[in-house]
């Protein structure tokens, strides 16, 4: 492995500043999409070199699960160095300290001696370094507000005007900059840097300045050199849950959302642009809330104002689907809202939920919902934000960024899922078993994890026989359920979300082969007309209950199939006999 390779796998060790970080993670750092065969084997070789190479490395570079960790105490990472000043800092600061705030806020920026990994360009590092990025110029900004209060002005002027040139599209920065000039007896100078913001800001972005930098304008040249500019709200919320260790595949979708998610902080909006969409959706147990998740925490350094996580319980097992306005509710209370700041109203809420958001980088993940007039309410409306949309029905009235419908698992994803989740060698011992559970589970995530489940929980047992209990009628039915987890009563869920006719149909499905779905066929033996059963046929494909396999024909999983076929003998849907005309076509 090559020199920048190596630096790449360090590079990444440090920045996950003592936490652990996969063989798969460092692979995806050092090549990206274009892993060779061999890289796993290469990263553990430049781990070798790096021990080598780097006298004392060895002591702390350590085996951490299925990757590698940097056991580091603070005083040896600038970054970490950089980031605790920070936050004792911003301690002091909050507690009325400002003293020694400032003080903090300075050692903290001396600490920084140049770019974050200055020289090594790799495109799935540069979220944490953005991140970091972020951070000093929050810092600064918070500095110069402290320099400005006890009329250090003259003394930050210098250091000041390269960060401007650095970073002009600041708009915070700028206004402390206009208003240290101003105070330093320069107020031409800062009219002069007013207006080459607002043509940079129109050029570029398309926009007027904002209030704050309105407000800096207005105070020069209104002559009042003492008013500071008004501090902006500060809050920094993540509810996220955690993502499942063992979470397997799903590349494709996951450079997606990646993709979406870094293109919506680097090009600049278009006039009259809104915040980035991502909505996914998908069969009941396809993992559409894991890989949310998932991309949630790994896009959590370009959004760094909030990370926000609500279920709107689309399909919960009782009480019905969460309100808007009780979500709404929810996430002002995540974002400090006190109850008695709330309104009562939506309308009300949805106001006070965008304007906080206006000029943030939010991320938002509305999970489980029923259909866009559910989500709608809660979508942030100006750019800067992303928001994360996972449903069992399609959103085709959402205006989505991308969307994306998960498919089943393929074998190979199916088998790493099913290893990492028992544990043991009994997959290795028996592949060709493991490769029947897959199939047997019709590719589903969530069917798989929980046969890995039972197995990892049952020593005695081989995949093979495993295997035999799924293939025994519907014994998959008390086979995949694991410590509260059910397969059939997620299928259960999504079945009580129907109207009382997509339920008939659905039982009738039980009767039917679950390849060749024929709408005419359906439409005789149901007692409808033809364009009326291919309503509810095609509803039912909106909910992801069948898929459309041509014209006028359908196809349904198989465990779906016998789900069905189940709640047919429990509640029979009403039968006629089709004619043999309609039967041979």
């Amino acid at each position: 492995m090559s020199g920048a390779k190596r630096q790449a796998v360090l590079g990444a060790l440090l920045l996950a500043d003592g936490s652990p970080v996969s063989i798969d993670r460092l692979i995806d750092i050092v090549w990206g999409p274009e892993a060779p065969p061999t890289a796993a084997k290469q990263i553990r070789n430049a781990i070798s070199d790096l021990r080598r190479i780097l006298p004392g490395l060895g002591e702390v570079l350590q085996l951490a699960g299925d990757g590698y960790r940097l056991a580091l105490d603070g005083c040896r990472v600038d970054a970490r160095r950089f980031t605790r000043r920070a936050a004792e800092a911003r301690q002091h600061l909050a507690e009325g300290r400002r003293e020694q705030a400032l003080d903090g806020f300075r050692a903290a920026l001396a600490d920084w001696r140049g770019p974050v990994l200055g020289g090594l360009d790799r495109p799935a590092l540069q979220a944490q370094i953005a991140a970091l990025d972020e951070l000093r110029l929050v810092v600064m900004e918070q500095r110069v507000e402290l320099e400005l209060e006890t009329r250090n002005e003259k003394s930050i002027l210098g250091e000041l005007s390269v960060w401007v040139n650095d970073h002009p599209l600041r708009e915070r920065l700028v206004a402390q900059f206009m208003l240290a000039l101003h105070r330093s007896g320069a107020q031409a100078r800062a009219v002069t840097v007013f207006e080459r913001t607002r043509r940079i800001l129109r050029e570029e972005l398309g926009v007027s300045p904002g209030t704050e930098l309105q407000k800096a304008h207005r105070l020069i040249l209104g002559g009042i050199p003492r008013a500071t500019p008004k501090k902006n709200i500060s809050f920094s919320r993540n509810n996220l849950p955690a993502v499942a260790a063992h979470f397997t595949g799903r590349a494709r979708e996951q450079r997606i959302m990646q993709e979406v998610g870094r293109s919506a902080q680097t090009r600049p909006p278009a006039r009259g642009s809104g915040p980035e969409i991502i909505a996914i959706d998908g069969m009941a147990g396809m993992g559409k809330t894991t890989l949310a998740l998932r991309a949630a925490h790994r896009l959590t350094p370009l959004y760094p104002d909030a990370q926000l996580f609500v279920d709107l319980q689309g399909h919960a097992p009782a009480g019905g689907p969460r309100e808007a306005g009780a979500a709404l509710a929810m996430l002002l209370s995540e974002l400090g809202v006190p109850p008695e700041g709330i309104p009562r109203g939506l309308e009300e809420r949805v106001a006070v939920w965008r304007r906080m958001l206006a000029g943030r980088r939010a991320l938002i993940v509305l999970d489980n919902v029923t259909d866009t007039n559910q989500a709608r309410p809660l979508l942030p409306a100006a750019p800067g934000c992303l928001t994360v949309v996972t449903s069992r029905n399609r959103l085709m009235n959402l205006m989505a960024s991308c969307h994306l419908t998960l498919q089943e698992m393929s074998q190979s994803e199916g088998r790493a899922l099913f290893g990492k989740i028992v544990g043991d060698d009994r997959p290795l011992r028996e592949p060709g078993a493991v490769e029947d559970v897959v199939e047997l589970c019709g590719g589903l995530p969530l069917a798989i994890r929980l046969a890995a489940a039972k197995l990892r929980h049952r020593p005695s047992w081989s995949v093979a026989y495993l295997a035999s209990r799924l293939r025994v009628g519907r014994q998959w039915m008390v086979t995949l359920e694991a410590q509260g987890d059910s397969l059939a009563e997620v299928f259960r869920q999504s079945y009580r979300g129907l109207g009382e006719d997509q339920r008939h149909i659905f039982r009738l499905l039980g009767h039917v082969p679950a390849g060749a779905i024929d709408a005419r066929v359906v439409a005789a033996i149901a007692r409808l007309s033809v364009p009326h059963a291919e309503r509810l046929l095609e509803s039912l494909v909106d909910a992801h209950l069948l898929s459309a396999s041509g014209p006028d024909r359908y196809a349904i999983h198989e465990l779906l199939h016998s789900y069905a076929a189940q709640l047919a003998e429990e509640e029979p849907p009403l039968l006629a006999e089709p004619s043999a005309e309609i039967l041979s076509t």
